[in-house]
């Protein structure tokens, strides 16, 4: 019996040590590794946008979404950006960034399309961020 139990610690106690996560010890993944969201491209994207208000973010389900931003230049322009981070690894098919664009016409809000250059220069900007945050994945990219 002394047996037994003396085994049974030594094996909770190596355990406890592992990366095996045995029994409910060892080491713990964060919550991006849970999800498969890279961290980096995540914080990137978020230092990037909290600068405009009502900014949402989900991280369950990787995305981020602004209100509608109002043109500075323009007031009768304004757009909505949307990015979905979409993997783990800090590469360029991890990120989708999607931008909707609409102008105010006699009181009425149209559609109209976003330049693709505008989100192709959003996500380098993030991408080239995220590499700051996570330089070890720079080859990745």
């Amino acid at each position: 019996m002394k047996k037994i139990l003396i085994i049974l610690t030594l094996l909770i106690l190596t355990t406890n040590c592992s990366k095996l996560n045995f029994f409910g010890f060892g080491e713990k993944k964060d919550e991006f590794k849970k999800l498969k969201i890279n961290k980096s491209l995540w914080i990137a994207s978020n230092k990037l946008l909290n600068n405009y208000t009502n900014t949402q973010s989900n991280l369950k389900e990787g995305n981020i979404v602004t209100d509608w931003i109002i043109s500075k230049k323009n007031p009768n322009v304004r757009f909505r950006i949307s990015i979905y981070i979409l993997g783990s690894d800090l590469i360029e098919n991890n990120i989708e960034i999607f931008t909707e664009k609409e102008f105010n016409q006699k009181g009425i809000w149209k559609q109209q399309p976003a330049s693709g250059i505008f989100n192709t220069s959003l996500k380098k900007k993030i991408i080239s961020n995220a590499k700051k945050l996570d330089p070890e994945n720079y080859e990745k990219i």
